[in-house]
């Protein structure tokens, strides 16, 4: 596969028309549309991307991502943010120490373990000759977490005594987690074809909730997830055309945080089937290592 391309901060021209409802910029305020949300670190825009009505949507949906399952995540590395003013410096967690009852302690952000699920579902039907389904084959996440290092100074330990961090009760919504990361790809396919230059399918009625049968086009493999990426590369966002059958299709793979884990686990990938080439498409005719052809792959580098 060629060299990924490097994305971060690239500003991609207006299409003059919402990327999602087709409104057009001489009836509506188009706004700039990230195709990595700015609250996970993307700086990569489509300039005049979204009319502000499906902005309120895609807003929702990328809460979600950003401000509850990353959010922890976010807070600890200190990631950037629109309201610097409101990010916590202190947080919460449960401990239990030496089998006794439960309590919550408050700490400095930096010295506060923390838990991240990470949703997991099963590839997307579409690609397994599932049957459409507004149910997800499963719901289940891979979860990490990290313990400071001085953990025993942070609970005043003595030689001898046990802390019991419990498992958190997650609450995710597995619907908009999908449709956030179904945006991810699709921005990421239209910045690379253009608007107009693939079949769309129903990429952006699943974006704005119009499409319940989410998980036939988006999904993630039921694998642990293969170790983090080069630590440079803080975000993978790769397309290629893939055949089902007869079909043609173009296919999204968005790892979030992907230099992120642990030396045998990182973040998972998920799998955004994102519409079907058009006739006479341009695209990168090398093969990647399964055989399908390879397009384009965006890396978002921290710090950049």
């Amino acid at each position: 596969m060629t060299e990924p391309e490097r994305i971060d901060r690239k500003e991609y021209p207006s299409f003059g028309e919402c990327l999602y409802c087709g409104a057009h910029a001489g009836d509506v305020e188009l706004t700039d549309e990230h195709i990595v949300p700015f609250s996970l670190g993307g700086n990569a825009v489509i300039l005049d991307g979204s009319c502000k009505t499906c902005a309120k949507e895609t807003t929702k949906i990328e809460n979600e991502v950003g401000r509850k399952v990353w959010w922890d995540f976010r807070t600890n590395i200190g990631e950037q943010t629109r309201r610097p003013k409101e990010r916590p410096k202190v947080g919460p967690f449960t401990v239990s120490i030496n089998s006794a009852a439960p309590e919550v302690m408050t700490v400095p952000i930096p010295d506060r373990p923390f838990f991240t699920p990470m949703p997991v579902w099963g590839m997307p039907g579409l690609l397994t000759a599932g049957q459409p389904s507004a149910n997800f084959q499963e719901y289940k996440a891979h979860v990490f977490y990290w313990v400071p290092p001085n953990i025993r100074e942070i609970l005043d330990l003595r030689h001898g005594d046990v802390a019991e961090l419990p498992f958190p009760n997650f609450r995710i919504d597995h619907e908009k987690f999908a449709r956030a990361i179904a945006k991810i790809a699709y921005c990421q396919t239209v910045a690379h074809y253009g608007l107009h230059g693939f079949r769309r399918l129903v990429l952006p009625d699943i974006i704005l909730g119009r499409y319940s049968q989410v998980p036939y086009f988006v999904g993630c493999p039921l694998v642990n997830p293969e170790p983090p990426a080069d630590p440079k590369v803080k975000h993978i966002v790769q397309l290629s055309v893939v055949d089902r059958g007869h079909l043609k299709l173009l296919l999204g793979k968005v790892r979030l945080f992907a230099n992120s884990g642990t030396t045998e686990h990182g973040s998972p990938t998920y799998y955004v089937v994102c519409g079907a080439p058009l006739p006479g498409a341009k695209r990168d005719r090398s093969r990647n290592e399964n055989g399908a052809d390879a397009t384009a792959a965006g890396i978002f580098t921290p710090g950049a």
